[in-house]
């Protein structure tokens, strides 16, 4: 289960694999590109399993999550909203026991806490979250 990247989320901006995600969450990572300043390079290389610990790439992650309601403010993680914005084919049964498991993760804020979710996530599922822009 600990393929990489190809969540939705994250990398030229990561919305989630879904039209109606696609449609709906454009502006919100577009928005995020403008306020965290990251640069498309580290989008595009999210896309390919590569996670950047860029302090922007980290910004943008908890930006665009929140921004979706994935997150609150303080970076805890909203297990509902998070499954109901996976994409259709998704088994949403192994996506909750993930999401369980990694919403423990925290960090020194919520910005990083956010990321280290992100991450936990994405190494291991097989259905990763993809930014589109």
């Amino acid at each position: 289960m600990k393929s990489f990247v190809v969540f939705c989320i994250v990398l030229v901006v990561g919305v989630c694999a879904n039209e109606k995600g696609n449609k709906l969450d454009r502006p919100f990572a577009s928005e995020c590109i403008k306020e965290t300043g990251v640069k498309n390079e580290l989008l595009e290389e999210a896309k390919k399993g590569i996670i950047s610990e860029d302090p922007a790439f980290k910004a943008f992650t908890y930006c665009f999550f929140k921004k979706i309601g994935i997150v609150g403010e303080d970076g805890l993680l909203n297990r509902d909203v998070a499954i109901a914005k996976l994409p259709s084919g998704v088994d949403k049964s192994e996506a909750e026991k993930l999401l369980d498991s990694c919403k423990s993760k925290t960090g020194k804020d919520a910005v990083d806490t956010v990321f280290e979710i992100f991450k936990c996530y994405q190494q291991g599922t097989k259905s990763h979250i993809m930014f589109a822009s």
